[in-house]
């Protein structure tokens, strides 16, 4: 925590620098003593009181991203007394990152003028964008769901909305950044400035990970962007906590050796072989919300499909389609390798995997030959390099972690191929679905094809 305010407050006073050597003229020729040019807070209230802006902005000191917001503020009122509040002077402040204001400060004749032309009183839009930004950032953040690895707990379309307090707030790493973007503008460009970094503080949370709560958070594996809060958004389901066992068997989730609770929106694979007649996939997709769909063979009259389903809807198939030959999980055998499963060289698979213990924080770890592949990650990510020879080691973990996986079990790139979530990786819990939109997922700009699915409009989450 000292550390993330003893950042704050050297942006800050470096930021009062700049206003310092950007704005004296415009204090003097104000008719302001210099000597009060200098004297933090105080040069910012004279400004406020001057040009009738309320004292209320003064908040917006407290939080690196808002207090760049305010000084541009009192700049645009600046230029603006002084006859620089042309749209092309703005544009001018804008994007020349502020530079502007120096330039008129150290090269231009400035002469405060008696009577200008009443500026356009734009406070309310202002303060509207001021407080959407600031809630935004620090309370709550619109999401939108595009894959379909949380079906059928999430659907593609659903737009939500996610709590950045309940499990405590983490200050933002990155202070400098274009508003209401993320990691990218367009294509590889960056919202953000990379070279400056805070470090992780997070505010006491007001609940803790329950397993099975779904969680938003920061890819691990995002090699693109290494600030943490930069790195690509994930939501998924927490099923491990820290310290917990896990295992699959037979695709069925076993926690600390318990079988996981019926979970009525899981979906999996399976199998459906029909003859003479294909299944009417319009049905499926139209009248049973059914998406993931897929032809996989078609000979003698005979049809194989692929089909991403919950149980209740295999019960619901079986009993509707009097074709069905049968219908069957896609479970991997256990001898089968997948190459990209967690951790490398492990010979599990999405079906098969485990047992792993989950770190927690504080934990000894032994470390050695068998379970170094499993712990280099982490070791890499507290300390920053790998443990080469691990013979009888120990390891003290200093970090919390959290196994993740999607709802749609067979059809998610989760934990089981890319390891543990970091504490400081998370962002928050999803509160409401204040949106959800059906759209045609080969094509989703085609916005004729759009529907509203009014049953998960203002849909509280559990």
């Amino acid at each position: 925590m000292h550390r993330y305010f003893f950042f704050s407050g050297v942006f800050l006073f470096i930021e009062y620098l700049i206003h310092i050597l950007g704005t004296w003229r415009f204090y003097q020729k104000s008719g302001i003593n210099l000597w009060k040019v200098f004297i933090p807070i105080y040069n910012i209230f004279i400004l406020l009181k001057t040009y009738n802006r309320s004292i209320w902005y003064m908040f917006l000191l407290l939080t690196p991203l808002t207090s760049i917001i305010l000084f541009f503020i009192l700049w645009m009122d600046l230029i603006h007394v002084f006859g620089r509040g042309r749209r092309k002077d703005i544009f001018f402040l804008f994007f020349s990152a502020g530079l502007y204001i120096f330039y008129i400060n150290f090269f231009e004749k400035i002469q405060k003028i008696e009577k200008i032309q009443k500026k356009e009183d734009n406070t309310g839009i202002l303060l509207a964008i001021i407080f959407s930004f600031i809630t935004h950032t620090y309370v709550v953040q619109p999401f939108v769901i595009p894959t379909s690895s949380m079906e059928g707990s999430l659907l593609v379309g659903d737009f939500i909305l996610v709590s950045k307090i309940h499990y405590g707030l983490r200050m933002p790493m990155s202070p400098i950044s274009i508003p209401f973007t993320h990691n990218n503008i367009i294509g590889n460009v960056k919202s953000y400035i990379s070279i400056l970094r805070w470090p992780y503080f997070r505010f006491p949370p007001i609940q803790s990970i329950q397993r099975n709560d779904i969680v938003v958070f920061n890819f691990p594996k995002d090699s693109n962007h290494k600030i943490i809060d930069r790195k690509d958004y994930y939501v998924k389901r927490c099923i491990g906590l820290p310290g917990d066992l896990i295992s699959i068997k037979k695709g069925v989730l076993f926690v600390n050796h318990r079988k996981e609770n019926f979970l009525s929106k899981k979906q999996q694979a399976y199998l459906i072989k029909t003859e003479n007649v294909p299944l009417n996939t319009e049905y499926l997709k139209n009248k049973m919300d059914i998406e993931d769909i897929e032809l996989i063979e078609e000979k003698n009259d005979e049809y194989f499909y692929q089909i991403m389903l919950t149980k209740k809807k295999v019960i619901q198939i079986k009993n509707f389609f009097d074709n069905v030959v049968f219908i069957k999980k896609n479970i991997f055998p256990i001898h089968f390798k997948e190459d990209y499963i967690f951790p490398n060289h492990s010979g599990w698979n999405r079906d098969f995997f485990g047992p792993l213990h989950i770190p927690k924080k504080g934990e000894l770890i032994k470390l050695n030959l068998k379970n170094i592949h499993i712990y280099n990650d982490i070791i890499t990510y507290e300390k920053g390099k790998k443990i080469n020879d691990p013979s009888e080691r120990f390891y003290k973990i200093k970090n919390n972690y959290y196994f993740m996986m999607g709802d749609n079990r067979h059809n998610s790139y989760d934990s089981r191929y890319w390891g543990f979530v970091p504490e400081d990786h998370i962002v928050g819990k999803p509160i409401l679905i204040w949106m959800s939109i059906d759209w045609d997922r080969k094509n989703p700009l085609n916005f004729f094809n759009w529907k509203l699915r009014w049953n998960r409009i203002m849909k509280k989450m559990n």
